[in-house]
């Protein structure tokens, strides 16, 4: 027994105790003994017991001499001096010896002194001191009430909660699987009991098949959280393969100790399918599975300015399949589509390892011909006209003969900016167009001349002509609401009179504005027209509210942003009920321009809708940057809608999407009651197209 032991022993009893050894000097003092002497146990401790006697040295020498022969108690009466108060009394006292537990130990004795204690008190104090140990009974029995209450309670949170939850001991043995964890492991709880956590929790690098990093080894070591490497599957005990996240956590006790360890798991597989399958939409064309016209321009701005420095030279061939739109139109989009897919696969077959091929859109494609000299670009040009020599296109019993005009350029220290290549090559593939079909041209300065003298330039004088005799007419097309079948909006949608009164649709003139930096004016006309449309409702058939078209040149013009900031600020009201269209195509070239100058506006009641959604999908990446209010599905997934199961799947997962931002969607190319039907069926919130109501003048 220590010090420590006798005072725990003997603080609670009802009388006088006093710890001393053989050469009378106190070792302790229990509570009663203390305030019997006026005396803390501090004062006590160490000081000769004869100092608390009067008169008492023989008597308590005896005591000692007698004790130490002695098993039984010796009876002797001391008079003691009490500290405090200064008074004495005699008492009779009992010392008996501490038989020490080993030879090595000293020899202890006690002095129990008797303090008047009657039978009626000693009975009181003991009845007392068996209360107080069942009130202490009784609060650890709450306690472990509460404790069984709780552990029932992370129990049933544990089997409750969508993650898969094992924790381990200490040494990385699994103690507990909750039932996500013995779904995905294959593992039950009782069986899974006191085995190693690599045996049940089996994971493995899913690209190089070997074993991965344990989290909960890595966190027995480290004493932290740590989480799972990227690419880790989980094998179960079935052989089941799942792609997982996870984190592994320290279980600590109340002196920071580590106790063992919590592993949280879930299944990502589903997730990371996605993932990849959207990366891949991201970089691919839907439908014909060629790379994207983003993936297009982001190469060719690598190249060109590779070759800008004199690393390399590379080229460029921009194809354009002939009489595509005649076959589109007469055999319709199903066979214009079909009849895109067999030109990238036979592109496709002409593409050299190394070189990218991509569809840029309709019927135009582009090749990226990656470390080839001058001499070899006529060579490979030949091999692409060849790949559709001698074939004819069939659809429904009918043969269309098929043929490209394909524009080349050398990439070269002359190339300054991935705009000029793609510039030159449209005028290369407007001269091989010129030399009949299935022809091929390399750029030379000298082409520039023909293409004005081969028409371009008369439909640039025509659209200058336009703006000063006020020759373009405004349409507009109606955009109801599939709910209610209301019309709430219309878009404003661009014509060119010309001097005979024929009507010329945006396809014949618009391109040509932009390549020759004229579509700033056409949109400030555009615009101008469409705020007095929205400000005079005096006029017959008044508009609601009006989407109107911006080009990515204008986005940002100070011209055109003066404009409508003026317009909003005079007439707030009609302001909110202008909408501007942005495509996808021209937010994701002028991003930084077309947030800032969404962003302005906005303040000031105009709503924004991001046009042509879809297209390579590479829009969902912008999306965070631009505030738009509106998103337009592009109409190339909604016409097959009703047919296509991979379109209704792409239209379903951007309206999703749309509405969990909190955006308006509007499906655009509504021609049929069966397209109608299947956008209704997803809960798209508006559309246009035909059907709805052809584009007309108000």
């Amino acid at each position: 027994m220590n010090i420590e032991d006798f005072l725990q022993l003997t603080d609670t009893l009802p009388e006088a105790l006093i710890l001393f050894d053989i050469s009378g000097t106190i070792l302790a003092a229990n509570r009663k003994a203390s305030r019997f002497i006026e005396a803390s146990p501090e004062q006590l401790k160490n000081r000769p017991l004869i100092d608390l006697l009067n008169n008492s040295a023989t008597g308590l020498q005896d005591c000692i001499r007698l004790c130490s022969r002695s098993r039984a108690p010796i009876p002797i009466s001391l008079k003691w001096k009490h500290i405090a108060s200064e008074k004495q009394s005699n008492i009779q006292c009992q010392g008996f010896l501490l038989k020490p537990a080993s030879p090595e130990e000293k020899a202890w004795l006690v002095l129990r002194c008797i303090i008047g204690y009657s039978i009626t008190r000693q009975f009181i104090d003991l009845t007392s001191e068996i209360n107080r140990h069942k009130n202490i009974l009784r609060k650890l029995e709450q306690n472990r009430k509460i404790l069984e209450q709780e552990r029932e309670k992370a129990i049933v949170t544990l089997h409750s909660i969508g993650d898969a939850v094992i924790t381990t001991d200490a040494q990385g043995n699994v103690e507990y699987l909750n039932p996500i964890a013995e779904q995905l492991t294959g593992w039950k709880n009782d069986t899974a009991a006191g085995q190693t956590i690599e045996t049940v929790f089996n994971i493995i690098n899913e690209v190089t098949r070997q074993p991965a990093l344990h989290p909960v080894r890595h966190c027995l070591t480290e004493g932290r959280i740590v989480g799972l490497a990227n690419h880790t599957a989980l094998i179960s005990r079935n052989g089941d393969e799942y792609v997982i996240e996870d984190s592994a956590a320290p279980i600590r006790d109340r002196y920071k100790n580590i106790m063992g360890i919590v592993l949280v798991f879930r299944d990502v597989t589903g997730d990371r399918l996605a993932k990849r399958q959207m990366e891949y939409l991201v970089q691919h064309d839907s439908l014909t599975g060629l790379k994207n016209r983003y993936v297009f321009e982001q190469q060719l701005k690598q190249t060109v300015n590779s070759a800008s420095r004199g690393k390399h030279s590379a080229a460029l061939l921009y194809i354009d399949l002939d009489q595509f739109k005649i076959i589109n139109d007469t055999a319709g989009h199903a066979a214009g589509d079909e009849l895109l897919i067999e030109m990238a696969r036979r592109f496709n077959e002409r593409t050299r390892q190394g070189d990218i091929l991509a569809r840029l859109g309709g019927d135009e494609f582009g090749v990226i011909l990656d470390d080839i000299k001058a001499n070899q670009l006529q060579e490979i040009a030949e091999s692409y006209c060849h790949a559709l020599k001698g074939f004819k296109f069939q659809w429904h019993g009918n043969k269309y003969e098929v043929t490209c005009s394909i524009g080349c350029i050398i990439i070269d220290q002359n190339i300054r900016t991935p705009a000029e290549a793609l510039r030159q090559c449209d005028i290369a593939c407007y001269v091989a167009k010129q030399k009949g079909r299935n022809c091929n041209h390399i750029y030379s300065k000298e082409d520039e001349s023909k293409v004005s003298t081969l028409g371009e330039i008369t439909v640039v004088n025509e659209i200058k002509a336009a703006l000063e005799e006020n020759r373009f007419i405004l349409y507009f097309q109606p955009i109801r609401h599939l709910g209610d079948s209301t019309i709430v909006m219309h878009e404003t949608l661009l014509r060119l009179q010309q001097k005979d009164k024929t009507i010329t649709t945006p396809g014949n003139f618009i391109p040509v504005a932009e390549r020759y930096g004229l579509m700033t004016q056409v949109d400030t006309w555009v615009i101008t027209q469409a705020i007095e449309r929205l400000t005079d409702q005096s006029k017959e058939n008044p508009i609601d509210h009006l989407t109107v078209n911006l080009s990515g040149g204008s986005i940002g013009d100070n011209t055109i942003l003066k404009i409508i900031k003026s317009f909003a600020e005079k007439n707030p009201s009609a302001a909110q009920r202008l909408i501007i269209e942005i495509t996808e195509t021209a937010a994701v070239t002028h991003l930084d321009k077309a947030s800032l100058f969404i962003k302005e506006l906005r303040k000031l009641g105009i709503r924004f809708a991001l046009d042509d959604f879809g297209t390579g999908f590479s829009s969902f990446n912008y999306l965070k940057h631009l505030p738009v209010d509106i998103i337009k599905i592009d109409g190339t997934f909604v016409r097959d809608i009703a047919n296509d199961p991979v379109d209704l799947a792409m239209v379903r997962s951007i309206n999703h999407i749309a509405h969990s931002l909190n955006k308006t969607t509007i499906a655009e190319f509504v021609e049929n009651q069966d397209i109608l039907d299947a956008l209704e069926s997803i809960g798209i919130d508006m559309v246009q197209g035909y059907f709805i109501g052809m584009p007309e003048p108000l």
